[in-house]
């Protein structure tokens, strides 16, 4: 029941934002891992992704932001296909960082089966967050060996 009641505001923010989706300071990421300009497409991907999705919500002018990136790329390449990695402008695509309430930046949220299982706000360590992936990978497992 939760799974459907965050997937249906998920789609009806996105249909109210009108702006584009999750951006990387203005160019895509490389391998195409970030959609295009579309609200939809980044609700798309959170509600059907079948592996946990890491949303790094930040701003170009945020300090702090540009410290968390190069730790996000390093975690990019470490679960690449175990994990989806999106990061949202939270200046363009204010109705996704509404919904999840981000009061700070950076935010990192960790998203497993449609649930947001993780929220860490501020710059951490790196095994903070490797740790978090961990979590969220674990619980993957589990629901895919009840399967």
């Amino acid at each position: 029941m939760k799974n459907n009641i965050l997937t249906a505001l998920l789609l009806c923010v996105c249909f109210t934002a009108g702006t584009g989706c999750a951006q990387d300071k203005g160019k895509e990421k490389k391998g195409g891992a970030f959609p295009s300009d579309s609200s939809q497409a980044l609700a798309n991907l959170i509600t059907e992704s079948k592996v946990p999705v890491l949303i790094d919500f930040w701003a170009a002018w945020c300090m702090p932001c540009r410290i968390l990136d190069p730790i996000m790329e390093e975690l990019e390449k470490e679960y690449k296909g175990k994990v989806l990695f999106l990061k949202v402008n939270v200046d363009t695509q204010l109705a996704i960082t509404h919904y999840f309430r981000v009061n700070s930046i950076p935010t990192v949220y960790i998203v497993e089966d449609k649930t947001a299982r993780v929220a860490l706000p501020g710059v951490r360590d790196k095994n903070t967050y490797k740790d978090a992936i961990e979590d969220a990978l674990k619980l993957a497992a589990e629901r895919k060996s009840k399967d």
